[in-house]
């Protein structure tokens, strides 16, 4: 049952698809209301169950965006419109199945998934990422580094080292991932290119 609940990015993703066929693009609210009717429940705030949250639907319009599903296009100020990318119709096609047999409401997907989803597609795209996979870790700039953790100068040490262990500690059952991002995270310590 579990794999058939799809999580809230994938949610307002087919919202969007029923809405306009991957053609229209929609504001917030209409994209809220639809994303309700798919998963009754999960979009609404916990203190008022009868109020569909927009902030609910931001989060996962963002993650949506980030996994290169919807495109986020500017109007004039909280007036935003949100429209399917390639990428997005095609999971829609795929997946809209789902949302129609199996029952998408009560029980919120853990952000967590979406959070882990979102940060390993990130992380791979990385240059420090595609390196590492290559054994070339003594390549790694500082750059890079920083970019892979999210790191900046202006964090204190015990910063940087909180954020690292967040990192490894987000993918300690994925053992093959887990061990890229170790490499990754010591390949500073064993001297890494540090130019710019």
């Amino acid at each position: 049952m579990k794999k058939n609940k799809l999580s809230n990015q994938e949610i307002v993703t087919i919202a969007l698809y029923n809405l306009g066929g991957g053609i229209g693009s929609f504001d917030i609210e209409t994209i809220a209301k639809e994303a309700d009717k798919l998963a009754p429940g999960r979009f609404r705030w916990k203190t008022d169950p009868n109020m569909i949250s927009d902030s609910n639907t931001w989060d996962a319009l963002s993650n949506a965006r980030k996994k290169k599903f919807i495109l986020q296009q500017a109007q004039e100020k909280n007036t935003d419109s949100y429209l399917l990318t390639e990428e997005g119709i095609r999971f829609s096609k795929d997946n809209i199945k789902k949302v129609k047999a199996f029952d998408q409401g009560k029980i919120r997907i853990a952000v967590s998934k979406e959070i882990f989803d979102n940060t390993k597609a990130r992380l791979q795209a990385s240059k420090a990422y595609k390196k590492a996979i290559e054994n070339k870790t003594t390549e790694i700039s500082s750059r890079e580094y920083n970019d892979f953790f999210r790191l900046n100068d202006y964090m204190k040490s015990n910063q940087k080292i909180e954020k690292i262990q967040k990192i490894k500690n987000l993918f300690i059952s994925d053992k093959e991932f887990k061990k890229i991002i170790d490499q990754v995270a010591n390949s500073q310590l064993k001297g890494g290119n540090n130019d710019q």
